[in-house]
């Protein structure tokens, strides 16, 4: 009925002469009826969720004015605006003389001026909205000069332990090759840590007996082949007085293996005495140590074997892979029962313009070193490059600072370079500054 109301208001001569004042294009007066109607309906009407902020708070204000302005009208003007709604589509009550009549004509005019505020508020919003969509032409250059993003390198050395790269493989090698005879080979894994001992009362008299139950079984003529060596690494440890926990590095992975056959033999007591159990322990357990060892021993033989192999490389100046060769041919037939076929010429022709020894791979470090450094730089996007692979951390160190040092110039001459162009982009700006302004004014006057 109120949205019907509204209607009949916004089409009544005496309003539209009311607001003659504001010369409202008659577009946009057919809009605020509608917004009108919608704000009034009883349907439950939600404003659309893109409509601006500013829109949204004109309307709540329009709304408390048109409610005001509602209690103002009599119960008989509210009776005659809802009959006439009611009959708004009755041809009959269209014709007759109630269909015209209207409210008192300054009730008209307060409901005019009502409808000029909403109009004024929405026109200043429309400014607004209009001033902030207009884009600022200049804003990529602003946020240059605003942001110096940091390009520079962080240094890191890495340390490459090669003996572990040699022992990991030789060790691997043996558990690949004990797999295929359906074999178990220890994991001689070198890895030592930090095991705490409780020593106090009941415990430094445990530790004691333990320590010398170790050393008998390793008397014992079921022991290990390597008993007397184990026998003498335990003669050198004492046990600390009682009150004096200790601390003692041990290879990780063996005592795992210990834990694992102590857990093991606990599983199987049900029927066994103590002294039982203690012989099953001290016959795995030590097993298991001599295994661990004797494995460990013979990968660290390997390692060292291959470092020597490496090392025995000899300086052959003037010579050639041809020469190598032949030297092997030679050879060959004192360790083979067939003869050995003749070496092809053409071979021997392209191995001769090889030398025996290239240049910087003479005794190379990747094979005869324990130890080497890796030089990376790291960019500020978390890039990382190899510069090096070195001897020692100070030529690490020292690869970085000259690559550094050509990097940061290299920087410079990009920025000069960018400089000097940004400079000749400007200066052909300058010239076309007149076409340039046209075409901003015409984008302001298009938004309009």
């Amino acid at each position: 009925t109120e949205q019907r109301c509204l209607f009949l208001l916004l089409q009544h001569p005496a309003l539209t002469m009311a607001r003659s004042v504001s010369l409202l294009p008659m577009a946009l007066l057919a809009l605020g009826a509608w917004m009108l109607s919608s704000l009034t309906s009883q349907s439950g009407f939600v404003m659309n969720s893109a409509t601006p902020r500013g829109s949204k708070v004109a309307m709540r204000g329009f709304k408390d004015d048109f409610y005001a302005w509602k209690e103002t009208l009599s119960s008989e003007d509210q009776a005659l605006l809802l009959k006439q709604a009611q009959n708004e589509f009755n041809k009959k009550f269209r014709a007759s003389d109630e269909f015209k009549k209207s409210v008192s004509e300054d009730k008209i005019e307060s409901f005019g001026k009502v409808l000029q505020k909403f109009f004024d508020n929405e026109r200043e919003d429309y400014k607004k909205d209009v001033a902030m969509k207009t884009p600022d032409y200049d804003a990529l250059q602003k946020k240059a000069n605003q942001v110096a993003y940091d390009f520079s390198l962080k240094r890191a050395v890495i340390e490459v332990d090669r003996d572990a790269d040699r022992r990991w493989s030789f060790a691997t090698d043996k558990m690949k090759l004990a797999e295929d005879k359906d074999e178990v080979a220890p994991n001689s894994a070198p890895l030592e840590e930090m095991y705490l001992f409780a020593n106090d009362g009941e415990n430094h008299t445990n530790n004691v007996k333990q320590l010398e139950n170790m050393k008998k079984a390793m008397e014992d003529a079921s022991a290990p082949a390597d008993a007397a060596k184990i026998k003498k690494m335990l003669d050198g440890f004492k046990i600390p007085a009682a009150g004096e926990d200790f601390a003692v590095k041990l290879p990780r992975k063996l005592i795992d293996d210990l834990k694992n056959t102590a857990g093991g033999i606990a599983a199987q007591k049900e029927g066994k005495s103590d002294s039982e159990l203690d012989e099953m322990w001290w016959k795995q357990a030590g097993e298991l140590v001599a295994g661990y060892y004797k494995q460990r021993e013979e990968v660290e033989k390997d390692v060292e074997g291959l470092k020597k192999f490496f090392r025995s490389q000899k300086d052959m100046p003037g010579k050639t892979k041809a020469d190598i060769v032949k030297q092997i041919w030679k050879e060959l037939p004192k360790h083979m029962d067939t003869p050995v076929a003749p070496l092809d010429e053409e071979m021997l022709v392209d191995l001769a313009k090889e030398p025996a020894v290239i240049e910087g791979e003479f005794k190379h470090s990747w094979g005869t070193a324990e130890k080497l450094y890796k030089s990376e730089a790291i960019d500020s996007f978390g890039n990382r490059y190899l510069l090096g692979v070195f001897e020692n951390k100070a030529e690490a160190e020292k690869a970085f600072d000259a690559w550094n040092k050509e990097y940061e110039q290299a920087g410079k001459d990009v920025k000069e370079n960018l400089k000097n162009w940004a400079k000749q982009q400007e200066a052909e700006l300058a010239e076309e500054q007149d076409s340039v302004d046209r075409i901003r004014k015409a984008l302001e006057e298009a938004r309009r």
